[in-house]
């Protein structure tokens, strides 16, 4: 059985420039199971009150949830705090708790609009989150927020070439992908150092895992080491490997692992990614391909691969445009806060075109098919007719 360590475990991503921050910072996602992520938001002037930063805390729906508008109660479990503090000397600013038991496709963040007086922040700042009662031991992981993207000119064409032809290369790889039936090789040391979750599953010696409900939890004691004969998994404490990545004997490689849940080609353009810091993003329009920008988006978004995922989020809104805005809010934006932002904010802009359109009457005329239609209907209404007085569905306006 996978432990349960019912134990505390924090994220904290560093914020650089706070004077500076003009647009929302969203942390990478995270997990305290194997199957319940989540996401901060941090916003550096709140709408209500400009004088203050804005902090808030989203629940990334799994299946089960996106499917249902009920209460997502597994996570009434949990208690949570959110934080500000000096990254230097680790002293509090604020630290406060969050509701737990109203999230839900209506209320997916929960968090202040007036969370902390920015101006008497310091340029840099430590945001963050404290769990209690998760199912993963102890961890702090710290990456730094905005972070720069990587520009294509500032590797050779010639080294690129020389790094793409040993992407898929047998001779050099030590790592067997199993992508949906297509076998992909790779390299476990160039993973490991462009990519934390990579670096993780490949870290350290191999224990056996006995999981018997698909959530594998690294075991938080020294392993001893085993031959690779058996099925294993990483140790290191408070580490997740999803349930829908398996590890597996398959050959001689170091490394034999089952994806089952990307196609091999948007699997492939990932690698590619981190092994030439390139990405081709195919058109939207070409219904044959599976490396369009929301592709490599999705891939990104779970792999923790944070360049590719903003490099992604560029691509999908570059063209947005009012025939498609409906049909990707309701139907996948919705999922990710970073993206339904944005598609909210197009689709209020443009409403009056988008509701001509035959994929908003579409939707309207089948509602059930849209999990969180009721939701994004209200919100999208409030958002056209302030005066209302409705409060927005997706944050709370404020949290005493």
């Amino acid at each position: 059985m996978a432990a349960a360590f019912k134990t505390k475990s924090s994220y904290e991503f560093v914020l650089s420039g706070i004077s500076t921050l003009t647009s929302t910072i969203y942390s990478p996602p995270f997990g305290t199971s194997h199957d319940m992520f989540w996401q901060l938001e941090f916003i550096p002037s709140s709408s209500e009150e400009p004088d203050y930063c804005a902090a808030f805390l989203f629940a990334i729906p799994n299946h089960e949830e996106a499917n249902t508008n009920s209460t997502w109660a597994r996570r009434n479990n949990l208690s949570a705090k959110l934080f500000l503090k000096n990254p230097r000397n680790n002293t509090l600013y604020k630290k406060t708790p969050v509701k737990m038991n109203s999230f839900s496709a209506k209320l997916s963040g929960w968090g202040w609009e007036a969370f902390y007086k920015k101006a008497t922040l310091p340029d840099q700042v430590t945001f963050g989150v404290e769990f209690e009662k998760v199912e993963i031991g102890l961890v702090s992981q710290k990456w730094p927020l905005p972070s720069n993207p990587h520009p294509y000119n500032h590797v050779p064409d010639d080294l690129v070439r020389a790094w793409e032809g040993q992407l898929n290369n047998p001779q050099s790889a030590d790592v067997q992908f199993s992508v949906q039936g297509k076998i992909i090789y790779a390299n476990s040391a160039i993973l490991s150092n462009r990519s934390k979750y990579f670096r993780q599953i490949f870290q350290g010696s191999w224990a056996e895992s006995a999981s018997t409900d698909n959530s594998i939890v690294r075991p938080s004691v020294t392993p001893s080491i085993i031959n690779n004969t058996n099925n294993v998994i990483p140790a290191n404490t408070s580490t997740i490997i999803p349930a829908d990545i398996h590890l597996v004997n398959l050959s001689k490689f170091a490394h034999n692992i089952d994806v089952p849940d990307f196609h091999d080609e948007t699997f492939l353009e990932m690698l590619r990614f981190l092994y030439t810091n390139r990405v081709t993003f195919a058109d939207n329009k070409d219904e044959d391909t599976h490396t369009t920008a929301l592709d490599m988006f999705c891939i990104a978004d779970k792999y923790l691969i944070d360049d590719l995922r903003q490099l992604a989020k560029l691509e999908i809104f570059k063209d947005s445009n009012v025939n498609d805005a409906a049909e990707f809010l309701f139907g996948t934006a919705w999922k990710y806060p970073e993206l339904k932002d944005q598609a909210m904010k197009f689709v209020v802009s443009n409403f009056v075109a988008v509701r001509q359109t035959a994929s908003f009457k579409n939707i309207l005329a089948n509602p059930n098919e849209y999990p969180a239609y009721t939701d994004l209907m209200n919100e999208i209404f409030e958002e056209l007719f302030p005066a209302t007085g409705i409060e927005n569905t997706g944050k709370p306006a404020k949290d005493d």
